[in-house]
């Protein structure tokens, strides 16, 4: 029986994890759409006097907004691989994107702080995104993976539906001349007789 319960606290972890992760990126694309990067101008910190409640005014609001749900993010992942380590030992995929996740997140954490300190240095801003993206597919697929067992029937046969009518038909074998786009071999830009 506890098994079963910390399964369920597991799966729900795990989509609020999603969640919080979703809710963190968006917060700081209005961070860098609103132009306030800098308005928390020190790391972790808004402003170097160790306070974490700067006054809420301005450019703060947002900044110190997608910090704080940086902070939550990280927290939940943290649980959610406590409670994997405890309950999920037996479905490894589970334990192990976990455990990605929590590098992910400690990694994102560490690179926000390198962003600020940086002055809003463009690469370390899209490696920051890039790796908030591959954490966000992380842990939605840790999600959906932790839940299929309580998904309803009718949604798991609609996703192999959609799967095998996205999927494209098998090639004959008996047409070695053809590439992948349908386009003979030796004509890779257009078709057959175009220039």
């Amino acid at each position: 029986m506890v098994g079963s319960r910390g399964h369920d606290i597991f799966r729900v972890v795990a989509a609020m994890a999603c969640l919080l992760c979703y809710t963190t990126i968006l917060l700081g694309g209005n961070v860098m759409a609103s132009g306030n990067g800098l308005a928390c101008p020190d790391w972790p910190s808004c402003f170097g006097n160790g306070n974490f409640l700067p006054a809420f005014q301005g450019g703060v609001i947002a900044e110190w907004s997608h910090r704080v749900s940086a902070f939550f993010l990280s927290i939940t992942v943290l649980l959610l691989t406590l409670l994997g380590l405890a309950f999920e030992r037996q479905r490894k995929i589970l334990l192990r994107i976990a455990a990605a996740s929590l590098g992910l997140v400690v990694t994102e954490a560490l690179l926000g702080g390198l962003v600020v300190e940086s002055g809003l240095q463009l690469t370390f801003i899209l490696v920051h995104l890039g790796i908030a993206t591959v954490l966000f597919g992380l842990l939605l697929v840790l999600a959906l993976l932790a839940n299929l067992r309580q998904m309803p029937q009718r949604w798991i046969d609609w996703a192999r539906r959609a799967a095998l009518e996205a999927a494209p038909p098998p090639r004959p074998a008996s047409d070695p001349g053809r590439g992948p786009t349908d386009r003979p071999i030796d004509a890779p830009f257009g078709h057959p007789g175009e220039s």
